[in-house]
């Protein structure tokens, strides 16, 4: 196929259409896109009609940009790559209009990345909708590949970057590694055929390191290589080799003579940005980057590059992001990391290498220049492998007088350069020799040398911290780290993760800043009047912020403490500073006396001098300079950049400096230490006013300060400090956990077992660490602490009854106590509970294919409620995996019992390892306290082993008598010593061993623990031998038999009468009193709260609670004490000291969303917002996915189940009455309620990005009231939107219609909430709004919708513009389920909660059926009813 011609040059007129497209959408989705009918038949749907050639033309050629962009999003947003656009190019291989079918595949992958819709199982590339291994699938793409990499025109940048991205993106967003779509890029960007393109010396060096390798280049051919041709046009762009070159290069080198055209095109300076993002993304990988890297450094691309723009970052924005993308790609090239078999280089390994690079340099040198070269010959190698910066001109030095030629030919020797060509400067020469022999920082080096707060140069730098909203800046390449589904070792995925939550929390720190700093109001005043008549001007502050104080005095450095060995940076920089607190009203006073240790502050410089008192820029500008993709509606608006989005605030505010400290001490004038805990204040300081902080301040940014010089005059210019909330100031320990994983007693080497490691960074097989994996299989033979493959898995009380244990292997042979379960008529089933012991076999014979499940019954504990739950097969799969050592990836959809699930494996896990600890750990408050509370209220598992670290414990509900944090547990163990000295103490008197003179004072125990195990020893095991002897001697061996003679505990027990089973029973009591003593000892040893907390959290807890965010701010602690995690239940890293880890359990739901990220750019480009647990599901690792919901009605279930493979419901949400009645006064259980432009308008956005939509609020809120006054309870009823502006309006509109002096005065449903905030909780009924009424906006993320709509579980009301989300591609399976019903509002007048109307029942009176047409008919209708009601109430 010819080369088509450029965009531009196309005409309409010209092009010959193809045949027809249709987007024609089944109805029924069967998961399979390829079901559409072959393109060229006649189409079904007339509405959505087209053909290739019209959409090209509207898409495309269309000179209105405008409605360009219109035509892209509407027609993407319908699905036109699967609909139209793939079938097409599927099934037209030879057509005239492929090529145009090409672009429009990579223009509609372009959009559909920038609007951030891509999700698991939603996207084009995950397979989902098309079944790309097919042959005719196979053959498509092929041709789409060769069409779009060689029969394009290279000048056309435009598309070019389209294809550059389209390749990016599909490479990112497939991680199956057997996808043909992935394997057919990779043949085109890497592997061996790569190598033809080398220079032949070159290649022949590293085909001779290995015989495999030889064999597989000799097999190969040389064909071509788009990925060659793409380094080829960087690199003459680079080094000013084309037009546009040459102009890259002036604003590289100013030096240079100007060329004649005055700018770069803004595709120009995208494709470079596009293209080296590419090159960052395919040397992150470790299946792409091996060949990759050899080629790149055959042809010095990383010298080259650096040569042509510099090594200092450049002011302009376009150019300054080429070098920071160039800066990347070097880091990548020499990562320490062995790319044949992706082995991790240690420091020492790296040392070693260029140590022994300097040595071949020295060889050579005294082989055939000793006497030009000896000071190379003899130079040290911390010389010549100094980094960059430094062994550059020591080289410079020592090859001055050595002619060009013999550099040449020195380099040639060393296969630095391929040819003895002498038109190589001496200049690229020398940065050849650098880089072949400096060492670059080691990973962990600098992870030390990165502050951990962030500073005013970075806050404010819009290259480094992107806006907010992706929408500003959709065509841009951001200079972030991406997170992939594969790292190239545990460094890079810890420098990658650190240098993005460093970022993003300086995104939140700058909106604070920003906030606080306009509240206080910096003005420039004359101060004083000196002698010499010269007047002294001073920054003072005309307004007050309640986050941030003046200082009263300048801030002090007290103490530097000199480096550890082995660092550079010093070991701790103590300052200190005062505040006065006279001016402060009494709630913000106490809010800054709350301030205490381990709070994290920010100091800030202000001078009103340097303040421009310019405005902050227009929207509009900002839009047109970063390249929006599409008109924005506040454009023609005079509206101004967000002030914490402004790059220019600093100026326009005089912000100066910028640095962040964390408190060590607070002290009030006297002396007086507030931060300790407990102790007391006097009466006559109490009325001070006046804190001083002792702060300890960043060490590495101190040392940075220090090299500039003056660190600390530049200290003394503070004169503002600031606060944040608590809950939003965690940062730091975040980033110091990620860097404390690097290196020392807590790396994440040994915090992880070698099972588990390559499995979470993505290189191993997927199903490695599952428990069925031969490599689990051997580490459970040869690890003591979890079950051999053929021993018995305690289920506990997994189990109700014999039916249950049944039916949970269905299909597998159940025998229990050797008896085969049949399930038939004659099998007499046990009416006692027992406890279970399972063992799993393979079946022989013909039964090969099935299990043996062997069950071995066990008492059931006395006393204890057990397990209620009659869980469904996969829960106990889901249970039987947990118990078993390896990973275990549980898929909760909602309402299928993942915390049930939880529970259940947490008490089996205790009751079968009782010595071990288990750990859990999820992401909020709420969720940990939910299974907290369920862990509590089964009873079997002893408080004293139960211990809830962070401040959420105050939350829970409990009836124990002290708290579960760890001062609580403290406190219980104290409480609980007492009580059993006390049982020892009566025992002692029954047995007349003492008396009650020998007590204390009080009353209380004469005994301690110690003293207590030596009446045990003495007069206790004494006794029960004794009485064993008895009733050996008398033949009592008989449960019945009465041994009242015998038994020394009568007294005691208060009893006159007992039998051989009854004593024994006691004994048994007895022993369990001094047991349990026994581990309270250590608290009589440890006299301080703070040692007996950390015996209790280290040694005595069995089951250990806490979030995410405590686990960092506990990690270091924890390393202290020696904590060791035996098992752990987490979405998130680990925690221990040593690879103790044996079960690590996993329970989530990929497809409901993750946690928040507040700056849309981390999330959508750098991929922040990826969970782990999404990561492994995507990589491929097994999970099993609970199939049975019981939360909602199942056709209110249908809306998200087509999400989940085979998602069912449990019988009573099938037969119960609550699921069998209507809802009283609607007629369907769930409706679309189509909202049209209420008052002419639709969506507004009252402030950039604050969308609301007045028309659905009044909707929303009317129909709250009518349920209400019907009779729904409000606690029962929930309003939810996808927009916090949205939010504010449904609020201060019911404010109104129920505020004060209405009939439903204080009326509120239970939560006014965001879907995103929402997640985790349900309601019975959920009336949300969409808002949205141009474009579907960020509910085109399914998570998003499938959390939205399974809230509910009797009752789904949703109000929005349905034209807009019933076309959209990625909402069709749920919309076309709301289409079956109207979709305006249908009410049954007269019905009042509760009722007994069935859903299935007709509705007799067709006349109290009422059409709802719009809200003023509803708002007419709530007024008649509450005008009614305050009629009946008078």
């Amino acid at each position: 196929m010819p080369a088509q011609r450029r965009r531009s040059t196309l005409d309409p007129k010209d092009e010959r259409a193809s045949k027809k497209a249709a987007l024609a959408v089944p109805e029924k989705n069967d998961g399979n896109s390829d079901a559409v009918q072959n393109t060229t038949s006649t189409t079904r749907n007339k509405k959505h009609n087209i053909d290739i050639h019209e959409l090209y033309k509207i898409c495309v050629l269309d000179d209105d940009k405008s409605r360009r962009l219109w035509n892209i999003q509407k027609w993407e947003e319908q699905g036109a790559i699967e609909e139209i656009v793939w079938p097409f190019l599927k099934h037209n291989l030879d057509s005239k209009e492929y090529f145009h079918a090409c672009y429009l595949m990579v223009l509609f992958v372009s959009h559909h990345f920038v609007e951030g819709a891509f999700a698991e199982g939603s996207s084009f590339f995950d397979g989902t909708h098309i079944n790309m291994n097919e042959d005719d699938n196979v053959a498509a793409i092929n041709k789409i590949l060769t069409t779009l990499l060689y029969k394009t025109e290279q000048t056309d940048f435009d598309l070019q970057t389209r294809i550059v991205h389209f390749l990016d993106v599909a490479l990112c967003r497939s991680g199956n590694r057997e996808d043909p779509l992935l394997k057919g890029i990779l043949s085109h960007v890497s592997g061996i055929n790569l190598w033809h393109w080398m220079p032949d010396r070159l290649r022949e060096l590293e085909l001779k390191k290995s015989a495999g390798l030889r064999r597989k280049f000799a097999s190969s051919t040389r064909d071509k290589m788009w990925i060659v041709t793409n380094v080829k046009m960087m690199l003459d762009l680079l080094e000013g080799n084309t037009e546009f070159g040459a102009l890259v290069k002036f604003k590289a080198d100013e030096t240079m003579e100007a060329p004649k055209s005055d700018s770069v095109p803004a595709e120009v300076w995208l494709f470079l940005h596009r293209s080296l993002e590419l090159m960052i993304d395919l040397l992150s990988l470790a299946s792409t980057r091996f060949f990759l890297v050899i080629y790149l450094d055959s042809i010095g691309f990383s010298v080259r590059c650096r040569l042509a723009v510099g090594n200092e970052y450049a002011i302009p924005d376009n150019l300054r992001l080429v070098q920071f993308l160039l800066t990347k790609i070097n880091s990548l090239l020499v990562f320490p990391i062995q790319d044949a078999n992706h082995k991790s280089l240690s420091k020492i390994d790296m040392l070693s290498m260029h140590h022994s690079r300097a040595t071949t340099l020295q060889k050579m040198a005294y082989r055939h220049y000793p006497e030009d070269l000896q000071q190379v010959i003899y130079a040290g190698v911390g010389l010549l492998c100094g980094q960059s910066s430094t062994n550059i001109p020591y080289l410079e030095r020592s090859f001055v007088g050595f002619s060009d030629t013999n550099l040449t030919h020195l380099l040639y020797r060393m296969r630095l350069i391929p040819d003895t060509d002498e038109t190589h400067s001496r200049k690229y020469m020398i940065q050849v020799l650098s880089y072949y022999l400096a060492i670059t920082p080691y990973p962990t080096d600098q992870l030390k040398l990165y502050p951990l707060y962030p500073t005013e140069e970075v806050l404010w730098d819009l290259s480094v911290i992107p806006s907010s909203n992706s929408q500003l800046r959709p065509t841009q390449v951001l200079a972030l780290p991406k997170l992939s589904a594969q790292y190239l070792s545990f460094q890079d995925y810890l420098l990658r993760n650190f240098e993005l939550v460093r970022l993003e929390s300086a995104y939140d720190i700058r909106s604070d800043l920003v906030d606080a700093i306009k509240r206080v109001r910096p003005v420039l005043r004359q101060s004083s009047l000196e002698d010499d008549e010269t007047i002294t001007l001073k920054t003072e502050f005309n307004g007050w912020s309640r986050m941030a104080m003046e200082l009263a005095e300048p801030l002090r450095i007290i103490e530097v403490r000199p480096p550890k060995l082995g660092e550079t940076t010093s070991a701790q920089v103590t300052a200190e500073f005062t505040v006065d607190l006279e001016k402060c009203g009494a709630g913000i006073r106490k809010e800054w006396e709350e301030v205490g240790e381990f709070d994290n502050l920010f100091l800030v410089s202000l001078d009103a001098s340097q303040m421009s008192g310019a405005p902050a820029p227009l929207l509009k500008d900002y839009h047109l300079k970063h390249g929006a993709h599409k008109m924005w509606d506040t454009d023609n608006k005079e509206r101004r950049v967000p002030d914490e989005e402004d790059g220019t605030f600093p100026q326009r505010f005089g912000v100066m400096v910028v640095r962040g400290c964390m408190v060590m001490q607070v002290r009030n004038e006297h002396g007086t230490i507030l931060s300790e805990p407990g102790l007391p204040i006097p009466d006559r300081q109490k009325g001070s006013t006046k804190k001083i902080f002792r702060v300890a301040m960043d060490t590495a940014q101190y040392s940075s300060d220090s090299k500039l010089g003056g660190a600390s005059e530049l200290y003394k210019r503070f004169n503002l400090v600031i606060r944040r909330q608590g809950r939003e100031n965690n940062f730091k320990s975040i980033l110091e956990t990620i860097r404390g994983l690097t290196e020392g007693a807590g790396s994440i080497e040994r915090v992880l077992p070698k099972w588990l490691q390559s499995v979470l960074l993505g290189t191993a097989d997927p199903k490695s660490a599952s428990y069925e994996s031969d490599t689990m299989k051997t580490y459970a033979l040869h690890t003591v602490g979890v079950n051999k493959p053929t021993d018995y898995l305690d289920f506990g009380d997994t189990f109700l009854d014999e039916t249950h244990l049944r039916n949970s292997f269905d299909g597998n042979d159940v025998i229990l106590d050797g008896n085969k379960l049949t399930g038939d008529s004659t099998s007499k089933e046990k009416k006692t509970r027992s406890n279970l012991k399972i063992r799993f076999s393979q079946g022989s014979g013909n039964d090969s294919e099935k299990h043996v499940v062997e069950a071995v019954s066990l008492p059931f504990p006395k006393g204890v409620a057990g397990n209620p739950i009659r869980f469904t097969p996969s829960q106990v799969e889901a249970v039987k995996s947990g118990l078993s050592p390896g990973l275990t990836l549980v898929v909760g959809p909602p309402g299928t019992g993942k915390t049930d699930v939880a529970v259940q494996i947490i008490a089996s896990l205790y009751h079968s390892y009782p010595t071990q600890r288990t750990v859990i750990i999820t992401h909020s408050n709420a969720a940990l306290n939910d299974i907290f509370t369920k862990v509590m209220a089964r009873g079997d598992i002893d408080e004293r082993y139960l211990v809830r670290l962070g401040a959420g414990e105050r939350d829970l509900e409990t009836d124990s008598t002290h708290d579960f944090t760890k001062i609580g547990r403290v406190a219980y163990s104290i409480q609980r010593r007492g009580d059993l000295l006390e049982q020892v103490q009566c025992l002692s008197e029954s047995l007349g061993i003492s008396g009650k003179t020998q007590r204390g004072a009080d009353g209380s125990s004469s005994y301690s623990c110690e003293t207590a195990d030596y009446f045990r020893k003495l007069y206790i095991e004494r006794n029960k031998s004794k009485f064993e002897s008895e009733t050996k001697m008398a033949d009592l061996s008989l449960d019945d038999d009465v041994v009242s003679e015998s038994f020394p505990f009568l007294k005691y027990f208060k009893i006159d009468h007992v039998t051989l089973k009854e004593a024994r029973e006691h004994f048994d009591t007895i022993d369990n009193i001094f047991f349990e003593l026994a581990e309270y000892r250590p608290f009589e040893l440890l006299r301080s709260q703070r040692q007996r907390a950390d015996y209790l959290i280290n040694k005595q807890a069995r089951v250990v609670a806490m979030t995410c965010t405590h686990a960092a701010f506990a990690r270091s602690n924890l390393i202290r004490l020696g904590f060791e995690i035996r098992q752990y239940r987490s979405s998130d890293e680990s925690v221990s000291r040593r690879s103790r880890l044996k079960r690590l359990c996993m329970l989530g739901d990929h497809n409901q969303l993750p946690p928040v990220v507040k700056n849309a750019s981390f999330s959508k480009y750098s991929n922040l917002d990826q969970s782990m647990f999404a990561r492994l599901i995507h990589l491929g690792v097994p999970y099993i996915q609970l199939d049975k919901q019981g939360r909602a009605r199942p056709e209110i279930k249908d809306l998200y189940g087509w999400r989940y493979k085979n998602l069912g419901n449990l019988s009573h949400v099938v037969n119960s009455k609550e699921f069998l009645r209507a809802n009283p006064g609607f007629l369907h259980n769930f409706q679309i309620i189509n909202v049209p432009d209420f008052e002419g308008k639709g969506e507004s956005t009252p402030s950039p990005y604050y969308y609301q939509n007045l028309g659905e609020a009044e909707y929303v809120v009317a129909l709250f009231q009518f349920m209400v006054l019907i009779g729904y309870p409000p606690d029962k009823i929930s309003i939810l939107t996808t927009y916090n502006g949205q939010r504010g309006l449904i609020t201060d509109i019911i404010s109104q219609r129920c505020g004060p002096g209405t009939p439903l005065a204080g009326v509120r449903p239970k939560a006014i909430s965001t879907v995103d905030q929402y997640q985790g909780q349900q309601n019975d009924f959920i009336l949300l709004s969409l808002v949205r009424t141009k474009t579907v906006g960020h509910l085109r993320d399914v998570r998003r919708l499938v959390v939205a709509v399974s809230r509910a579980r009797l009752g789904l009301y949703v109000f929005c513009r349905q034209e807009v989300f019933g076309r959209c591609h990625e909402l069709k399976n749920t919309m076309h389920q709301f289409e079956n019903k109207p979709n305006k509002l249908n009410l049954i007048l007269g019905e009042t909660y509760p009722s007994e109307r069935k859903s299935n029942n007709k509705i007799e009176n067709k006349e109290s059926v009422f059409k709802v047409e719009d809200v003023s008919v509803l708002g007419t209708l709530v007024h008649n009813m509450q005008e009614d009601l305050m009629v009946q109430g008078n």
